[in-house]
């Protein structure tokens, strides 16, 4: 482990367990083994480290949602249900981490985490949509912004009894009432006009084109799962600080293969 991710993982620590404003940078600099100069070698202020976390979390979380799943036999809601379960656990594990995000920065009161917190929750509606069109298809296409929209309402609904008022939930049986749910709705949208047409988002153009790319894939590309895999460890490379060329070409080139995604492929290359 690199010590800026020590650094992060012990912030993580002293803010679940202080909160924010009564952990210092001289706390989690010495729980790492460093001095307070050296952590600014790293971060530039206790407020980056922390978006930097949340940032970190976002992306794991996503990249595993986003993921094909690697068991076989399971059926499509089957996978939609386990990665339910995922985004549940996730949430119980780190529930103090969370419950000191929503106490020590109340809404509106930092703008750069303001406009974090949007893109974060942009990209993941983005990642639901994927997962809502995988597990049913093509028919709520015309309703997957409405779904990914209830989907979000759920979760937050039961997110804050599990992290507000510390219920204890089955995970497994409270992503399957979930699904239950979706399955309700989904099985009378005959009966249905869709209401959302699009949700407003403010990922960057590169961040829109990887999605949209995904989607294709998702709904019209033969031998997704590899297709996927390679888009993102494409996404994981682009992000790094020194990329390493010779991996971004070998996986352009594989996805250039597939003529499915062509369009969108050149739209994706403008921007890498």
């Amino acid at each position: 482990m690199d010590k800026r991710e020590e650094l992060m993982n012990q912030a993580v620590h002293f803010f679940s367990l202080k909160g924010f404003h009564q952990t210092s940078v001289q706390e989690i600099a010495q729980a790492s083994g460093i001095s307070k100069g050296a952590f600014y070698k790293h971060f530039d202020s206790k407020e980056n480290l922390f978006m930097d976390i949340l940032v970190r979390f976002h992306d794991e979380l996503n990249a595993e949602l986003a993921s094909p799943d690697s068991k076989e036999g399971l059926t499509k809601k089957q996978v939609f249900v386990k990665k339910l379960v995922l985004e549940i656990e996730r949430t119980v594990t780190n529930k103090e981490f969370f419950l000191m995000v929503f106490k020590d920065f109340p809404k509106d009161s930092n703008e750069n985490l303001e406009k974090l917190f949007y893109e974060l929750r942009s990209s993941q509606l983005s990642v639901h949509k994927n997962n809502l069109l995988e597990a049913y298809g093509e028919k709520v296409q015309p309703f997957i912004y409405d779904l990914a929209t209830i989907l979000e309402g759920i979760k937050r609904e039961y997110f804050i009894n599990l992290i507000f008022l510390n219920r204890e939930v089955d995970a497994e049986k409270l992503a399957g009432f979930i699904a239950s749910s979706l399955d309700a709705i989904v099985g009378a949208l005959d009966q249905m006009a869709p209401v959302l047409t699009d949700i407003p988002s403010t990922l960057s153009p590169l961040e829109e084109s990887f999605l949209k790319t995904e989607e294709k894939i998702r709904m019209s590309a033969p031998n997704k799962e590899k297709l996927l895999s390679s888009l993102q460890l494409l996404k994981e490379e682009t992000a790094k600080k020194e990329p390493q060329q010779f991996l971004i070409e070998a996986l352009w080139l594989y996805l250039s293969q597939e003529p499915q995604i062509e369009k969108e492929l050149l739209q994706l290359k403008k921007f890498l």
